[in-house]
């Protein structure tokens, strides 16, 4: 019998008389690759699966977002660790935790700390204005301005954030980026608006600090959360301010300008009754 290697294609002359009936190995006098063979010929090549290295173990995140095990809405170190992944790594913590989905959560992560980020930063502000002289007495040195102070802001911050997620979602809309509804839109901003309050703690340049991190950390949030590009989430956020301020401008300018033809009128009007004016 005369046996061909479906390798190399050589053959190979083989006594039929002592082959079984059943296929066994034989390697190749030539190749030497391991074929099976028997009375009826080669059956099939010998298959040796290569050895491929194991994959490595995809990166999963498994904890939970610690502000959801907090034993109470003032458990500081459950909103210090939860607002260091918002600001540290926002694209990993919008991902992992889809915090957008937590509306109610989301909500007293704002008004507890976003409240206590915007008072600290105005008892800054009156402590050092109240150091250099800029006013005789801080408002903070009384108990009662404190106590409304304290009762108003957390329903200032709720409703700011309410307006500022309905222009953002409404922006994002009109470029096409969003994804999801205006609820995930407001749990973005509040997540990232509770969390750059732990920079309060900063006289003066917190607030500078808190307000382009959050910029950022927004930004990075929308993106992910609606599964939109940066720069739709940029002008998004972006272009409500830039309206804002042309409108701004048009009425200062506007004033200025009515201010400045009234002047005009009025010394035309006292030049004529003076004779110094011609017509």
């Amino acid at each position: 019998m005369i046996i061909v290697c479906p390798h190399c294609r050589k053959k190979s002359r083989v006594d039929e008389s002592k082959l079984p009936v059943q296929p066994v190995p034989v390697a190749c006098p030539h190749c030497s690759l391991t074929i099976y063979i028997s009375r009826r010929g080669v059956q099939a090549e010998q298959i040796v699966p290569p050895e491929l290295p194991e994959p490595e173990a995809t990166k999963t995140y498994t904890e939970s977002m610690p502000w959801l095990e907090r034993s109470s809405v003032f458990d500081i170190v459950a909103y210090y660790r939860t607002a260091k992944e918002f600001l540290l790594r926002p694209e990993a913590a919008f991902s992992k935790w889809e915090p957008d989905l937590r509306f109610n959560d989301a909500l007293i992560f704002l008004i507890v700390f976003g409240s206590l980020g915007k008072i600290l930063n105005e008892y800054w502000f009156y402590l050092l204005t109240g150091l250099m002289g800029s006013i005789e007495k801080s408002p903070y040195e009384s108990v009662f301005t404190f106590l409304v102070s304290a009762l108003f802001t957390p329903i200032g911050i709720v409703l700011g954030t309410f307006v500022y997620s309905a222009v953002t979602h409404f922006m994002l809309y009109i470029f096409r980026g969003v994804n999801r509804t205006w609820h995930s839109t407001f749990a973005t901003i509040a997540w990232v608006s509770g969390s750059v309050s732990l920079l309060s703690v900063f006289p003066l340049i917190g607030a500078l600090a808190a307000s382009v991190w959050g910029f950022i950390s927004t930004m990075i949030g929308l993106k992910v959360v609606h599964k939109t590009s940066s720069v739709k989430a940029f002008f998004a956020l972006t272009l409500p301010g830039l309206i804002i301020l042309v409108i701004l401008l048009m009425i200062i300018f506007a004033i200025l300008g009515t201010t400045l033809l009234l002047g005009l009128s009025q010394m035309m009007e006292i030049l004529k009754q003076q004779g110094r004016f011609p017509i």
